[in-house]
């Protein structure tokens, strides 16, 4: 069943009306009764290939007004919640990235920048979002806070990508983009999530965490009707499995030589932040996570490369650690803690990228 005119005339207003609308109402109870993540996903990659992302919702730029579905308690639980399991949710949102780069419309954007087409510079465009993430993470959300900053500056970033590629005869961003993008930071923590090591989540918990992500991803330009986190858990985690089925699978099996060098320059830049990074055993990580497979009866090998015996048991040892190890509190602990610090004292003082980038070129600052 397709999503009726009406629902869509109410999906295309609900950022303008108020949180308890009898419209915004009237919505819940139409999608919780007549929602397909078919039809969600079928509407995203066709009609979202259509609208563009850039300046819409610019209001949030100029003015002190808070998304209109925005919930304080939900948003500051979704934040402790990444924090209870952060070295998983950083490891998921590396796959998550690695992943969108296989979408053809992303990764044309990404070459026509430049900005991800050698190891130096996926460096410093990585690194900064990162460090973007844990601000959103970290950061109260309201008008004039870092995180606010923080957002303005990446939508700048995006809007001023979109517009270049459309003079430049390549493309514009649009909404399909952003909601692919808004996967790579949400979806294999949701659907993949034994996967990755988060383990025992309770429902609350991933209701508080997309809600993060429906509100960020309200404020760099996704229409709600577009949005992978506007619906329940079911209907999201629904939603992300058949992203992975439908546009990712393919596109990743597919081995495409631009996705692939591209995905060799972010292992290669992001090797001063984790030095266990290694872009064989990365991509064949990946490949256990969009065939859902856990990799011990037989590792997912690309056809392109094979594995020596000590990448094998570097995978088998990342793919352990995940299912089993992050079950443990104390050691999910222990991670998490290694896993800030790693970061603060990378900000202070990134000695692997002195080795391999020079000091000139180490550091990055998002001057938010």
């Amino acid at each position: 069943m397709k999503y009726s005119s009406r629902v869509l005339h109410l999906n295309l207003h609900l950022t303008a009306e108020p949180f308890d609308s009898p419209s915004r109402k009237m919505l819940k109870k139409v999608r919780k009764k007549d929602f397909s993540a078919q039809d969600f996903v079928d509407q995203l990659l066709r009609e979202g290939a259509q609208v563009t992302c850039d300046e819409t919702n610019e209001s949030f730029v100029r003015s002190d007004r808070l998304p209109p579905f925005y919930d304080e308690r939900l948003f500051r639980k979704g934040q402790e919640f990444f924090h209870k399991h952060a070295f998983s949710m950083y490891s998921a949102c590396f796959y998550g990235l690695v992943t969108i780069l296989s979408i053809p419309t992303i990764l044309r954007i990404l070459i026509f920048t430049k900005q991800s087409s050698s190891a130096i510079t996926a460096y410093k465009r990585y690194v900064a979002t990162i460090f973007h993430m844990t601000i959103w993470y970290d950061e109260d959300f309201k008008p004039g806070s870092k995180l606010w900053k923080s957002i303005s500056q990446v939508r700048h970033v995006h809007n001023s990508a979109s517009k270049r590629g459309s003079k430049a005869g390549v493309h514009r961003i649009f909404q399909k983009d952003m909601a692919l993008t808004q996967f790579g930071f949400m979806g294999f923590q949701l659907s993949r999530s034994h996967l990755v090591g988060i383990h025992d989540a309770s429902e609350e918990e991933w209701k508080s965490f997309l809600h993060v992500w429906r509100v960020v991803g309200y404020l760099l330009g996704i229409n709600d009707r577009f949005n992978l986190c506007s619906g329940s858990v079911q209907e999201t985690k629904e939603i992300c499995e058949l992203l992975i089925s439908q546009a990712f699978k393919p596109e990743i099996l597919k081995g495409d030589k631009d996705f692939l060098s591209m995905a060799r320059h972010v292992c290669s830049g992001l090797w001063p932040v984790s030095p266990i990074l290694n872009f064989k055993t990365s991509l064949c990580f990946l490949h256990a996570l969009v065939q859902e497979t856990n990799g011990f009866k037989k590792i997912p090998e690309p056809t392109f490369f094979k594995l020596s015996w000590g990448l094998k048991l570097s995978y088998y040892f990342q793919m352990y650690v995940f299912l089993y190890w992050m079950k443990n509190h104390y050691y999910r602990l222990y991670r998490n803690f290694i896993q800030k610090f790693t970061l603060w004292f990378f900000k202070v003082l990134p000695l692997l990228a002195f080795y391999k980038f020079g000091i000139a070129h180490s550091y990055v600052d998002i001057k938010v």
